[in-house]
């Protein structure tokens, strides 16, 4: 994924107010909560060593860890929405180190290698490369600057559970904005076609693009192992279920052997 300049379907989305709007009622407290949960679990990680959140967002996720005592380096190519997570520092409180917030791109992480104990990537942030070829630097970025021992947490939705129940046309409200998306897949059902039309309380109307490739849990584990991860446990859920073609997230929990 090489951003090249605003017109870019994820330079557009993502650093820009609406993308918090449209997803504001699936990035609430109780889902923070619930993700950062099913991490601990999986994961049982201990106090002190070093996570990276990748992509961070506005942060939610960071937020939550440092709250809970971990160290913690926020990774974004979305300059708006890192704005957003460094303007909110300054009303959280934190038992250990606030969390540390950067710019850039998952393909060309900025971190040394061997520099994290842990990576999450959640809330189907994986898969927005032109290729699958993109894609799979990413998971190799991830494999370099894992510690050995290190692990990565990915969880995005499950593309079995998806094609086949997503409305070709959604409409809602969210916050203040009218929204209607466009649905549609290519590639044989493995990347999502999303065109977001919003309309903001004014009329002022909007359009946005969405294009993630979709994965199974065995297609994760593939890119994980094509780099050079060894791959723990496949998830289908929060609950830390283990995965079917039914679940409906596809999660992997992958180790740097060395």
């Amino acid at each position: 994924m090489n951003i090249k300049n605003k017109n870019d379907w994820c330079f557009r989305f993502f650093n820009n107010p609406d993308y918090l709007d449209i997803y504001r009622d699936m990035t609430g407290p109780a889902r923070t909560d619930q993700e950062i949960d099913f991490c601990s679990k999986v994961l049982e990680w201990e106090k002190g060593q070093l996570i990276l959140d990748s992509p961070c967002g506005a942060g939610r996720h960071s937020f939550e860890l440092s709250k809970r005592g971990h160290n913690v380096v926020g990774l974004d190519f979305s300059s708006y929405l890192l704005e957003q997570a460094k303007n909110k520092i300054s009303r959280f409180k934190f038992r250990g180190i606030k969390p540390v917030f950067t710019r850039g791109l998952l393909q060309q992480l900025p971190f040394p290698n061997d520099s994290f104990d842990y990576i999450v990537c959640l809330f189907s942030s994986y898969g927005y490369g032109e290729s699958d070829y993109e894609n799979l630097i990413v998971m190799q970025e991830f494999n370099r600057v894992l510690r050995p021992g290190g692990k990565v947490l990915i969880d995005v939705m499950n593309r079995h559970f998806i094609v086949p129940r997503l409305n070709a046309v959604y409409e809602s409200v969210q916050s203040n904005l009218k929204v209607r998306e466009e649905r549609s897949f290519s590639d044989n059902g493995r990347r999502l076609h999303n065109c977001i039309n919003v309309e903001d309380a004014k009329g002022a109307k909007r359009q946005y693009y969405y294009r993630p490739w979709l994965f199974n849990g065995w297609e994760l584990s593939l890119f994980a192992t094509q780099a050079g991860l060894s791959v723990d446990a496949v998830y289908g859920n929060f609950q830390a279920d283990p995965y079917t073609e039914k679940s409906e997230r596809a999660m992997i929990v992958a180790e740097k052997k060395s």
